[in-house]
């Protein structure tokens, strides 16, 4: 069986011999362990599985940092782009954040034919809140691209993501005159969760209006409210009233 030329699969294969040689010879498993170094669970891995099946494994763990590149690498390399480092610097203006070698070598596995084929990564939902959430023009090529992948998948999303920026946009230039219009918007077209949203700004209308209207703020209040309970917690209630009052004085 043909296998890329690395260490690590060279490693793996070597190691699957020695395991399955010594089992055969009856060797229980902590004794192969122990004679081989490796852990009861390792031993067992390499013993009831094919040689495909960890080489597989590794050959996916090895690439990583490139698994979001990988479709673009082998649509060049296809196109007739073979050269290595012509596609890392590609990549890298994608964002990839890998070395030289991590590509070459998956670079190779595709001349040799063998090489793990690209999948589609799922994005978390922390990474789509943060693209969604953040300005567009903070946002590179390859989280630009992610995110266009992502709102062309679930038409839901492109209704939260329009929404969204279009609330942040009222908070950021202060246009509360705008909140009937989006609260109307969201909750007639809008996914569940920002229709529920809308709804309890509907309830506060007002207020909310006023925050996003007027430049005043209830922060500093706040954070001296949470300052005194963080004083108070410390404490623990082994003191009294008037001791807690000293030490809030003094912050002030």
């Amino acid at each position: 069986m043909a296998t890329p030329d690395s260490p690590l699969l060279s490693r793996i294969q070597q190691r699957h011999a020695e395991v399955n040689e010594r089992a055969a010879t009856g060797l229980p498993l902590n004794a192969i362990g122990r004679r081989l170094r490796l852990d009861r669970k390792t031993v067992r891995r390499y013993r009831n599985k094919d040689l495909a099946d960890p080489l597989a494994s590794a050959q996916d763990r090895s690439h990583g940092v490139l698994d979001p590149f990988m479709e673009h690498v082998q649509h060049r390399f296809h196109a007739g782009c073979t050269s290595s480092m012509q596609l890392y610097r590609e990549v890298l203006a994608l964002g990839y954040t890998g070395g030289y070698h991590v590509v070459h070598r998956y670079v190779v596995t595709i001349r040799k034919g063998i090489a793990v084929p690209a999948r589609s990564i799922t994005p978390r939902p922390r990474d789509i809140t943060s693209w969604i959430m953040r300005a567009e023009e903070s946002l590179n090529t390859s989280d630009m691209a992610q995110l266009d992948a992502v709102r062309s998948a679930c038409p839901e999303i492109a209704q939260a993501c329009d929404l969204l920026r279009e609330f942040t946009d009222m908070l950021r230039q202060r246009r509360g005159h705008l909140l009937r219009d989006w609260i109307q918007k969201a909750e007639l077209g809008g996914p569940d969760a920002i229709g529920i949203f809308a709804d309890s700004i509907r309830q506060n209308l007002h207020a909310v209006t006023a925050g996003l209207t007027l430049p005043y703020s209830s922060g500093i209040v706040e954070g001296h409210v949470n300052r005194i309970k963080t004083t108070k917690r410390q404490m623990y209630g082994k003191a009294s009233c008037t001791l807690l009052r000293a030490p809030i004085l003094l912050q002030a």
